[in-house]
């Protein structure tokens, strides 16, 4: 089973287990917590909300609580720190067909 690292907030842990179920998926809150664990472990795959900033890939799980933040500046900034993928879960349904969708393009990341 490919064990997959997840840095982001607490309000994502929810969905993100439901998507990727039957994987090992280890949560941390922040950038200190992702470089010590990566120090420690291997992954297959570093999901990381958009707060956190260093990623293969950077996501969102929730609406802003503010128009200040838009998705083109997430996109920019994601680019600008290197990320491959910017992943926005508000896109998707948060139902069995949305999350498969995402488990799919996830599980695409985990191919050789």
């Amino acid at each position: 089973m490919s064990k997959i690292l997840v840095a982001d907030t607490p309000e994502g842990d929810r969905r993100i287990s439901a998507i990727l179920s039957g994987y090992d998926l280890v949560f941390v809150r922040t950038l200190g917590e992702a470089q010590r664990i990566l120090g420690r472990e291997k992954f297959a795959l570093v999901l990381a909300g958009v707060h956190v900033g260093c990623a293969v890939i950077c996501m969102r799980s929730q609406q802003f609580l503010s128009h200040a933040i838009t998705i083109e500046g997430l996109e920019i900034a994601a680019k600008a720190l290197g990320c491959n993928v910017f992943l926005d879960l508000t896109w998707y349904a948060d139902d069995a067909t949305g999350n498969g969708a995402i488990r799919s393009l996830l599980e695409a990341l985990l191919k050789p």
